[in-house]
């Protein structure tokens, strides 16, 4: 005979702690059993219930961590790594620092063929004989008027131009860098490269008098006679003073590198406009335009190898530079804000 259950009545055989679940099942009453497994499971089953996986939703991914952007001097010391590293750039300072050994060795042989050392040209070209110093002046003023500028043109005009052309200036402007402060980066990396290339042709310069040249107590233009020690010094300020004249030109460039997106087009626009400046400043009738042209006093660091110094040539360098720099660092910012970046 088949036996029928009873409803609430557990199966034959049920353990009892199920068979009392079971039980509460069919009537309804809450499950036997200690207090706090009765709470945890309505603890569970409630969190079960408000989870988003178990009301059929999914979980909200984590929030992806994006990669740090140098910023400030980060940004700074990074677009610095870049610059010095490129081969273009080592190739410019290595045929800066190849000027004054060439310069050295021609005056060497020119003065071991003819008794004395006079000759054309700057005042303390004569003197590099008796004194290897010299040949650090001599050698700036012979990369100044072409050379050195030259070099910072071709660093100022790939500045902007270069990023555009290479595809990676929007990549750039994409992390947080802002407009502005990429322009005032790439722009204090120009001013660096003047100073070290400046650096460069004086080092090397000093070098190569040492070898080539006695060394000693230094006779300034005005006469005076000052210690070793003390012309290093003027030498270092003479050296810092080129590297301050060549910063109208740099505003300059930077301003053409931010009308094109051709690093070679804005680099050759900017070494086109020195020529075409140097070409102004040699023209007598074009006289009343002179004091405006940013070579105009590039030569005025001779008046540092004076004594007394003589320091209005030098504020008018000076202050034309600031004047330069003013200007076209407005104009590049205006330019480079405003424009529409599609590379």
């Amino acid at each position: 005979m088949s036996r029928v259950d009873t409803p609430g009545t557990p199966p034959t055989g049920t353990p009892p702690t199920e068979a009392a679940h079971a039980g509460s099942s069919l009537t309804g009453t809450p499950p036997s059993g200690p207090p706090d497994t009765a709470a945890r499971r309505s603890g569970d089953s409630s969190a079960s219930a408000n989870s988003p996986v178990a009301a059929g939703t999914s979980r909200p991914p984590a929030p992806a961590r994006r990669r740090p952007w140098p910023r400030g001097d980060g940004l700074l010391r990074s677009e610095l790594l870049t610059t010095f590293r490129r081969w273009r750039t080592l190739a410019l300072l290595g045929v800066l620092a190849a000027v004054p050994v060439l310069v050295g060795i021609a005056i060497k042989i020119e003065t071991d063929g003819h008794s004395g050392g006079g000759g054309e040209g700057p005042p303390f070209l004569s003197q590099v004989t008796n004194n290897g110093l010299f040949l650090v002046f001599a050698s700036l003023a012979a990369t100044l008027p072409f050379f050195l500028p030259m070099t910072v043109g071709v660093i100022s005009g790939d500045a902007i131009a270069g990023e555009a052309n290479g595809g990676t200036l929007r990549y750039l402007l994409v992390a947080p860098a802002g407009r502005t402060r990429l322009l005032l980066v790439k722009f204090a990396v120009t001013l660096t490269f003047c100073l070290l290339a400046t650096l460069v042709v004086a080092v090397f310069a000093l070098a190569t008098g040492a070898l080539l040249f006695p060394l000693g107590e230094v006779t300034l233009l005005s006469g005076t006679s000052v210690p070793f020690s003390e012309g290093l010094l003027r030498g270092l300020a003479v050296a810092v003073l080129v590297a301050a004249s060549l910063i109208g030109f740099a505003a300059l460039g930077l301003f053409v590198s931010t009308l094109t997106n051709s690093g070679i087009t804005a680099m050759a626009t900017t070494v086109g406009l020195l020529i075409g400046v140097q070409i102004v400043g040699a023209i007598p009738q074009l006289d009343v335009l002179h004091p405006f042209l940013f070579p105009q006093y590039w030569l005025s660091f001779g008046d540092l190898l004076r004594d007394p110094v003589l320091w209005d040539d030098i504020a008018k360098n000076l202050g034309l530079q600031a004047l330069y720099a003013v200007f076209f660092t407005s104009a590049a910012w205006a330019r480079f804000t405003t424009r529409d970046i599609t590379a």
